[in-house]
């Protein structure tokens, strides 16, 4: 098996482009002739010049041949703004030449010649062909195209060099191109609203297997950064499952009691509530009781930094400082806008890797749901992230803020986020006699009993309390709670919608 591992391995062309090659299920046939098809300004030249500078760095040698008129001198001032440029691989690893001259002198047979000549003399192991148009629009008929390929591959192919063509038209299948090459690669730029997007499609890959689908990708100063989706990556039912038996206590005065000794460990749970309802403070008491017993813990939030999070916790007897400089405690904070949902769940996983998480708060879905190119595929990323942090034997806790602060209806906004979690935790401010209170529930726990009552929850200088229930009220959730008149059946008056139309239920 090993044997068949390391053959397969040997047989692929690694781009060296971060998730490229896992999107292509290890990378490219060595050998292979492919197509990278996308609109001007999509990501094509960045893209291949990439990988010629990464195969640089594993001692490859690259040729890239241009058919345009762009020079090779100002793409080179294009491409040194980013880190993967490295001027002493040009000319030695990495060769820009000119395919124009042979293209005019010699037609297609001059030009493939050409090629086959300079990949021999430099030992490429990657060509990269920038201007597929100018061959379409030189060689007339088609078939005298598509002759010109299956030549080249079958040329290239002895000399075990892996070929690249960059062409900006996009239709699939339309020209002769799409029937010859390996595999195609297809960018698109497309802007949704007001936001730029990017996006990668493997839409054909002759003899492997690869993640389908349109995946998303950023170009900054690193380079092309890849994300594939994340629900098509982490496809695999989770292997461990949540132990009753095993407890991860909340620290918190009462609410242990209410969830019979703590959450079961590798259990999600959805901690839902208005603004100031006290869902992050629960969160930090939750990270602050497990670090202290040795468990390392992650906050990933988008409202509050780091050091403003310390300092409000500071205040009501949370000490998270202590925590954080023996690393049992890491805060991250980022910006609420312009992200990419898959960006943010790679960093997530590769953070909890780093510290050897055990418990982690996702303070607020808000930001994955608002950025999701799908709303559709919200739900099936948020059960992607929970199974691949179960698998990681991590315990979560996700936050979501509640639209309505009072009355009878409490909107979710993301559809189904409750069924998914295995517990649910409602907050909510309530008014009584002239004054605000905070209460508390458990809604459900999987697997687990749980106290059914409402109670108060206060946020002291000692931190969180769970008081006792208010068994003479009812309709407390509502906000607006009144004396139970005696004899009468309990009811909660809230009406619960999600997501949109058509998931709506009432507890009354």
């Amino acid at each position: 098996m090993d044997d068949l591992r390391e053959e397969e391995t040997a047989a692929r062309f690694k781009s060296g482009t971060p998730h490229l090659d896992e999107i292509l299920c290890g990378g490219l046939l060595r050998g292979g002739l492919y197509l990278i098809a996308g609109p001007p300004g999509s990501g094509k030249t960045t893209l291949a010049n990439e990988m010629c500078f990464r195969a640089a760095e594993s001692d490859a040698s690259s040729l890239y041949v241009t058919l345009l008129a762009e020079t090779h001198e100002r793409m080179l001032l294009h491409l040194s703004s980013f880190r993967f440029f490295q001027r002493d691989f040009v000319g030695t690893r990495v060769h820009y030449v000119s395919g124009l001259p042979s293209l005019r002198e010699g037609g297609g047979k001059g030009f493939v010649d050409m090629l086959v000549r300079t990949v021999r003399e430099r030992g490429a192991r990657l060509l990269i062909v920038d201007g597929l148009m100018v061959l379409k629009e030189r060689l007339r008929p088609a078939e005298d195209l598509r002759e010109l390929l299956q030549a080249l591959n079958v040329r290239l192919a002895a000399l075990d060099c892996t070929t690249l063509l960059l062409n900006t038209e996009t239709q699939k299948g339309t020209g002769p191109e799409f029937g010859v090459v390996d595999g195609v690669v297809a960018l698109s730029a497309d802007l949704i609203g007001l936001k730029a997007t990017r996006g990668i499609e493997v839409t054909k890959f002759r003899g492997s297997n690869n993640i389908p689908g349109r995946h998303t990708f950023l170009i900054d100063e690193k380079g092309v950064s890849i994300y594939p989706r994340f629900e098509a990556v982490m496809r695999e039912t989770p292997r461990k499952l949540a132990d009753p038996r095993d407890r991860s206590r909340w620290g918190i005065e009462g609410l242990d009691a209410m969830c019979s000794g703590g959450l079961v460990t590798r259990s999600s749970t959805l901690i839902m509530g208005s603004p100031g309802s006290g869902k992050t403070i629960i969160g930090m008491s939750f990270l602050e009781e497990g670090a202290k017993k040795g468990e390392p813990g992650l906050y990933f939030g988008f409202a509050e930094s780091g050091a403003q999070l310390t300092l409000k916790c500071q205040n009501i007897g949370l000490e998270l400082e202590p925590l954080q400089r023996q690393g049992l405690l890491r805060l991250e904070a980022r910006a609420p806008v312009e992200t990419l949902p898959d960006a943010m769940a790679q960093e997530l996983i590769l953070l909890v890797k780093e510290q050897g998480v055990r418990r982690l708060v996702l303070d607020g879905l808000e930001p994955f749901a608002k950025e999701a190119i799908d709303p559709e595929r919200t739900t099936r990323f948020i059960t992607a992230l929970i199974n691949a942090l179960r698998e990681r034997d991590v315990t979560l806790l996700i936050t979501q803020q509640t639209n309505d602060m009072f009355g009878p209806e409490l909107h979710s906004p993301i559809r189904g986020i409750d069924a998914i979690c295995d517990n649910v935790v409602f907050l909510r401010f309530f008014e009584l006699h002239g004054e605000l209170h905070r209460l508390i529930t458990v809604l459900k726990m999987r697997d687990s009993a749980n106290d059914p009552f409402l109670r108060e929850l206060r946020i002291t200088n000692e931190g969180p309390r769970v008081g006792e229930s208010y068994v003479a009220l009812e309709a407390m959730l509502t906000g607006q709670p009144h004396a139970r008149v005696q004899g009468s059946r309990a009811s909660t008056g809230i009406r619960l919608t999600s997501g949109g139309p058509g998931r709506a239920g009432e507890d009354g």
